[in-house]
């Protein structure tokens, strides 16, 4: 919802899809510089103090937006301060969060865990459009951010009540942060799985996952639509994200890494024929199919490198694939929105698309290297 909602309100204030882009920088920047220090908080204090710290911090964010659209004070400074707010939040946060399912389910269910994380994840993709949508064409943006905070305000309680079962004492307590974080990252580089898959995420992210931000562009500026568009192609891509992680969710684990491998070239290739779709009609199964792409590749490469590393190390791995996600959202939506206001869109699509598939054609090969490398603990 919330993405729906300050995706169409930036482009409304300045119709621009390099704007757009930067709005997504602003927030997700922050992981660049700060990334790596949630990893180490994570491996050395409770992680759900950490967690819900930041959900506080998020609807106290999502609040004010909303109290400033009322009030007709917004603009785009004060929107550009908010998300950088929260975008620190969700930099010294982000490993926290995602090693916080070690704590709540035994290792054996740990992939299913990942897998019905993501499908509970992409379910409220697809649904919180369609909802977000109605509440803007039916009311207004500013009682959709409204509901968005008292949503954020539900899932702190949420946090508040198991914090009990995931506090646990950290297991680097007193290591210097930067032995800690150096110690980590040789570990990922030198380790024959995580660092190609660690590479293969970096160059997916640069190139999908700016699309999913500049879908109000794509729905308003090449297939001249509206609201309505921009919720059809967003939810399109919450079906194929949660689908593919109920088919996650139910598969036999053994062969996750080669799946993840072939499942990055069908998002590729699905990339390059939705930037290439004349019509609404052929837009959103590709975009379905982008989704699906999507959730494979990311809880699939969630849950290889949970697996692959110990205890003591998982947070602070973890934040190396945050920082991908993240700094690669934050780059590749500048680099595609200042794409897309120079030579179109349709074409900005294309050229991200084809290098993260030059990426994959060097990936490849080692496949199996890394098939024996991350899979050889289960």
């Amino acid at each position: 919802m919330q993405r729906l909602a300050i995706g169409w309100l930036v482009w409304e204030l300045t119709h621009s899809a390099g704007w757009l882009g930067a709005v997504t920088f602003i927030k997700y920047a922050p992981t660049i510089a700060l990334g790596l220090v949630g990893g180490w908080l994570a491996d050395r204090f409770p992680r759900a103090i950490i967690v819900i710290s930041v959900q506080a911090l998020a609807v106290i964010k999502t609040g004010l937006i909303a109290l400033f659209l009322w009030l007709d004070l917004l603009n785009l400074p004060i929107l550009l301060l908010l998300e950088l707010l929260i975008g620190v939040g969700i930099a010294l946060s982000q490993a926290a969060s995602r090693a916080l399912v070690v704590e709540l389910v035994p290792t054996e269910r740990l992939p299913s865990a990942i897998a019905l994380s993501s499908i509970v994840f992409n379910i409220a993709s697809l649904i919180g459009p369609v909802i977000a949508g109605a509440i803007m064409v039916t009311i207004n943006v500013v009682a959709c951010l409204w509901i968005i905070t008292a949503l954020f305000a539900i899932n702190l309680a949420a946090y508040v009540s198991i914090a009990r079962r995931i506090n646990r004492p950290s297991a680097t307590q007193g290591e210097p942060m930067l032995r800690a974080i150096s110690s980590a990252l040789r570990h990922a580089v030198a380790h024959a799985g995580i660092g190609p898959l660690l590479a293969l995420h970096l160059a997916f992210t640069l190139a999908v996952r700016p699309l999913i931000e500049l879908l109000p562009a794509f729905a308003g500026g090449v297939l001249g639509g509206g609201v309505g568009e921009v919720t059809l192609l967003t939810s399109a891509v919450g079906i194929g994200a949660a689908a593919a992680g109920l088919y996650l969710g139910t598969r036999r684990q053994e062969g996750l890494c080669v799946l993840v491998v072939y499942a990055m070239l069908g998002l590729g290739l699905a990339m390059l024929a939705f930037a290439e779709a004349p019509t609404l009609l052929i837009a959103a199964p590709l975009a379905a199919l982008v989704g699906a792409g999507m959730t494979i590749r990311g809880a699939g490469i969630e849950t290889l490198i949970q697996l692959a590393s110990t205890d003591q190390l998982r947070g602070r791995v973890l934040s190396f694939y945050g920082l991908l996600l993240n700094g690669g959202v934050a780059c590749g939506s500048v680099m595609m929105g200042l794409l897309a206001d120079a030579i179109g869109l349709r074409l900005a699509i294309v050229v991200m698309a084809l290098a993260a598939l030059a990426v994959w054609a060097w990936v490849y090969p080692r496949r199996a290297r890394m098939t024996a490398a991350l899979e050889a603990r289960r």
